[in-house]
């Protein structure tokens, strides 16, 4: 194909995830006004999420996107990570760190580690990490930013936050998320090319240009366009992992730890409201139940939900661009996050395809740099991660025997031994891991050189010691200056605590909103809408679990006028709420662009006499709002107690400019000047008066969800007289309220 195929203006993004949700993100940043981006992805389609490391390659694509540094690590739960603790790897009680900084200074002939070769001869060097002040910073539990790069870091985060927040970032610039599970892959008869993607529901999704993002099940590239899937599995024994999300037990560290075992590793992530655990194995040396007890036997605070089981084939597909589609993320291949490669493989995917984005048409020959490019970089990430299992003293295990003796490939067993015979590292440009990192995992592993640059030895004994003396003591210098990494992050980026009692990663569990869940029309007295959803989600008892489990953590906003306690909805149910929104209610309520949403378990308990002006006459949520945003708004009904009541609407009947007055008034005067001037007297609003008429009313149903736009007069219809201990006893009218802020159409 060496001519262009028609131009590309329409990308369908196949899956969502945090590849799916950084490729829409990039591209949106990048070429957004010249493609139309949509992105495909079902709520029922569960994401792998595993990795929540990441290497400080991560900052460039923030630089690229704009990323608010302090809002992205809220907004994902993050701490600070300075590299990698590798426990038991050289032998069992042995352990050594792979930082992301410089250690020492180099020489343009001899990177440090032949200066600190020949001095350690001499008896005039410590430890190579005194020389390094991420090592020291971690190994002491100490961070903090500092000028001009001073400190090389990457992050640990929430993998399924980091989704939601670019998500949310690619929304706000035009991308557009479709619901539903792709049931059929279209391609043109002539050309092989994907042409669209029909979803279960029937709806086709066409497109010029096609980004697989499906994961390991790689839909697009592999079952449709037939691409084979080379397995590395002769290098990398390990295919199974086991994953679990546990509480925190103590302050977080800034560093990773990998710890080996018989028949494969473990992984230890520290963030902000949890810890991410879980291992790495070889079926063949250890069974799925014997590694998940493993695993529970080794993790530290409280399990939040049972281990589940991710099976993998390490490899890479023989192309990841083929015709008119590239596969990112999983749906490429697989390395497993030893080194946490996988998000940095997805950015450097995405920013790859950005280079080679085939505006005026697919050509081969930017098919064929893409797959060159994208070979050689992941077979070099590869033979790293293969040197940890290679280069190692340990002989425990028939797992550890066989990694040793394996043939490795050509390119890394030259390095290997070139390493051994004169402590060199000779990169090819543009590899990821810099010399100080394969100096660290080589000497680490074990590996001692016969030999360094002799170089070296054109300097004298105390040369040579105050070269290093001074390096070590500007490390030790900087170190007494960082506070404790968890002080840093209280003083510079604390994230919202999640107190929830929870069985997901998420904060909370999932609403699992009804597949089936239909969308009936209460048409108000003045022509408006509210939508009401029956049978709202298929578990509500255990929300009202999660409620009940967190009932202490209600709190009464000082001065909020809602007239009962509240409690934070935790993020992973007010994602998937939003999600719902968006799919099926921004058409009917005739809105924009989303602009987020916040959400709130509520519950009236206020006596009707001490209620204030503002909590005795009906409201609308707009209130505040630009004159180019909306806000939409949801009750979500979680009593049993139909008496205890629904929601009811009005309309006023005043002037435009009286009814904002009357309004002003409720929010400044005292109560009794209030009932004094309109003659209101302390009670819920619930039927017409002279200012306030009466339009519609929706029942309390359990399991009921309505939908409305804010700027509906309403109130809960609350029927306190005769019901006054249902809604002081227990959970009382237990609702969910969520607000949805959206741009108007075409703003």
């Amino acid at each position: 194909m060496n001519t262009a195929s028609k131009p590309v203006r329409r990308v369908v993004i196949a899956g969502g995830g945090t590849a799916g949700w950084m490729v829409a993100a990039g591209l949106s940043k990048c070429l957004g006004k010249q493609i139309d981006i949509r992105l495909v992805e079902s709520e029922e389609i569960g994401t792998v999420g595993v990795g929540e490391a990441t290497i400080p390659t991560l900052h460039l694509l923030h630089e690229i996107l704009d990323l608010d540094e302090k809002e992205f690590i809220q907004a994902t739960q993050a701490t600070f990570k300075l590299g990698i603790n590798f426990e038991n790897w050289r032998d069992v009680g042995e352990d050594y760190f792979h930082s992301f900084g410089k250690t020492g200074k180099g020489h343009w002939t001899a990177g440090f580690h032949h200066f600190w070769l020949e001095a350690r001869k001499r008896g005039l060097a410590s430890s190579y990490g005194d020389y390094c002040l991420e090592l020291r910073a971690a190994m002491d539990n100490r961070f903090a930013l500092l000028p001009d790069n001073g400190i090389n870091y990457a992050y640990h985060f929430d993998a399924t936050l980091y989704g939601q927040h670019l998500r949310r970032f690619s929304e706000n610039l035009g991308v557009r998320r479709i619901e539903g599970k792709i049931a059929k892959v279209h391609t043109d008869a002539t050309s092989g090319d994907i042409t669209g993607l029909q979803l279960d529901g029937g709806a086709l999704v066409e497109g010029d240009f096609f980004i697989d993002c499906t994961g390991m099940r790689a839909l697009l590239v592999g079952q449709t366009l037939g691409v084979p899937y080379e397995s590395w599995s002769h290098w990398l024994p390990c295919d199974s992992a086991l994953a679990v999300q546990t509480t925190l037990a103590g302050e977080p560290v800034p560093y990773t730890r990998s710890i080996a075992h018989p028949w494969g590793w473990q992984w230890r992530i520290p963030l902000q409201h949890r810890v991410g655990n879980g291992v790495v194995f070889s079926s063949k040396h250890i069974s799925e139940d014997e590694a998940k007890a493993a695993l529970l036997a080794n993790v530290d605070g409280e399990v939040l939900r049972q281990p589940r089981v991710i099976k993998f084939t390490p490899g890479q597909r023989e192309q990841v661009w083929k015709k008119n589609c590239v596969a990112i993320g999983l749906a490429s291949g697989f390395l497993e996050p030893l080194e946490s490669t996988s998000i940095h493989l997805i950015q450097k995917s995405l920013t790859r395809l950005v280079e080679l984005f085939p505006t005026d048409g697919v050509r081969q020959s930017d098919i064929d740099e893409y797959n060159l490019q994208t070979r050689e970089q992941i077979e070099i990430i590869r033979d790293f991660i293969i040197l940890h299992y290679h280069v190692t003293n340990r002989d425990d295990s028939a797992f550890w025997r066989g990694c040793r003796e394996m043939e490795v490939p050509p390119l890394l067993k030259h390095r290997i031994q070139h390493f051994r015979d004169t402590a060199r590292v000779m990169l090819r440009q543009g590899e990821l891991f810099a010399e100080n990192s394969w100096v660290q995992v080589m000497m680490g592993q074990g590996i001692q050189p016969a030999s360094h640059h002799p170089i070296t030895r054109n300097m004298d004994n105390r040369n040579l010691a105050d070269f290093l003396g001074e390096i070590r003591k500007d490390v030790a210098r900087t170190l007494m200056k960082l506070p404790k990494h968890q002080q840093f992050i209280s003083q510079f980026c604390p994230a919202p605590r999640i107190d929830m009692v929870s069985a997901e990663p998420m904060g909370g569990p999932a609403l699992h909103i009804n597949p089936q869940a239909k969308l009936d029309v209460v048409e108000l007295a003045d022509g408006a809408k509210v939508y009401v959803v029956d049978d709202f989600v298929q578990d509500p008892n255990a929300l009202v679990a999660l409620v009940q489990a967190n009932a202490d953590k209600f709190e009464t906003p000082v001065g909020h006028p809602y007239p009962g306690p509240q409690l934070n909805f935790p993020d992973g149910l007010a994602a998937e709420l939003d999600r719902f929104f968006r799919q099926h209610l921004a058409a009917p309520l005739r809105l924009g662009a989303p602009l987020g949403m916040f959400g709130r378990f509520s519950r009236v308990v206020q006596d009707p006499a001490t209620l204030d002006a503002r909590q005795r006459i009906c409201h609308r949520d707009d209130s505040g709002l630009d004159p180019e945003h909306l806000m939409s708004a949801c009750v979500h009904y979680l009593f049993t107690d139909e008496q205890l009541g629904g929601t009811v609407f009005f309309r006023s009947l005043m002037s435009e400019a009286d009814t904002a007055a009357f309004r002003r008034d409720a929010n400044t005067l005292d109560a009794s000047v209030f009932t004094d001037k309109y003659g209101l007297p302390p009670g819920y609003m619930t039927e017409s008066n002279r200012y306030f008429e009466v339009i519609g009313r929706v029942p309390a149903k359990w399991n009921r969800a309505i939908f409305y736009s804010g700027g509906i007069f309403h109130s809960g219809d609350i029927q306190w007289a005769g019901h006054k201990a249902g809604y002081l006893e227990g959970l009382g009218r237990l609702t969910i309220n969520a607000f949805f802020k959206s741009h108007r159409p075409g703003a």
